[in-house]
């Protein structure tokens, strides 16, 4: 279909473009409550808290990004039961410093 301009209008055209074909079935992302195995622990609940200190300052996301791994093998080695907002609180922070000999990440995991 045209908008008038010359332009195919591509929202509107009824041909199947195979680069928007999704590759996998869309579907729920989550499990429903209540299955078995999706029962709060009750176990005591664990602030981990993560100091970046750095000579240049991440982006806030990069910051959040880069601390994923390391908050998964906290999990793994079972120094945290899960890492789900109900196991956990999780604070993230950035100082700067002066020199990279002096940059380093500090992790400290409290039981609340």
């Amino acid at each position: 279909m045209s908008d008038g301009k010359g332009r195919n209008n591509k929202l509107q055209d009824n041909k199947a473009n195979s680069v928007s074909k999704s590759a996998s079935e869309v579907g729920s992302m989550g499990k429903a409550k209540g299955e078995k195995g999706d029962e709060p622990s009750g176990g005591p609940r664990h602030h981990v808290r993560i100091i970046s200190r750095r000579v240049r300052l991440l982006d806030i996301d990069n910051l959040y990004g880069g601390c994923k791994h390391l908050i998964d093998s906290l999990r793994l080695t079972s120094i945290i039961p899960d890492d789900d907002p109900a196991s956990i609180t999780l604070e993230v922070s950035q100082e700067k410093i002066k020199g990279y000999a002096n940059e380093q990440t500090e992790v400290e995991v409290k039981c609340v």
